[in-house]
């Protein structure tokens, strides 16, 4: 029997509806661009050695995330996020590249849907750019969750 849990967008639903309706009218694709921008811009800074600035800026991202509902692209930007601690350190790349790695066959297996296992991988890049020096302890550590979600994965669909 799995457990499931509940994605912060889930929990953040009420809060949200809430606020759409005190907010001018907005095009649907805001949050999603948002949470693509913000997640973008955090790993430019990480890759140039602006840690906190990245961090703030993948807090907002995450939260423009959770509040639009942004799946496909909280996936796929949670993967420039490796891409920018292995560009600030080289001593980084092997572990930069053993998570993108592994969010790679996490996002292609899960077909871009996000789960709770996305979000905790949020929030140890988040974790990891409040610390950049433990990044790669972190990033090994993300990696293998994300492929024992990955594996989970595959042995419930039976392939």
């Amino acid at each position: 029997m799995r457990m499931r849990f509940p994605t912060p967008d889930v929990l953040l639903a009420p809060l949200v509806a809430r606020i759409e309706r005190r907010l001018p009218p907005h095009p649907a694709w805001l949050p999603q661009a948002l949470a693509g921008a913000g997640l973008a811009v955090a790993a430019a800074a990480i890759g140039f050695h602006h840690h906190w600035i990245g961090a703030g800026l993948l807090a907002a991202g995450l939260a423009a995330a959770g509040v639009g509902g942004a799946g496909p692209v909280l996936s796929l930007g949670l993967l420039l996020l490796p891409f920018g601690f292995g560009l600030a350190d080289g001593s980084r790349a092997l572990a930069a590249m053993f998570l993108m790695l592994a969010l790679t066959v996490l996002t292609t297996l899960r077909g871009g849907n996000v789960s709770a296992v996305t979000w905790l991988v949020a929030v140890g890049l988040l974790l990891a750019a409040l610390l950049p020096d433990r990044f790669s302890l972190l990033a090994y550590l993300i990696g293998i969750m994300a492929f024992v979600a990955a594996g989970q994965g595959v042995a419930e669909r039976g392939v």
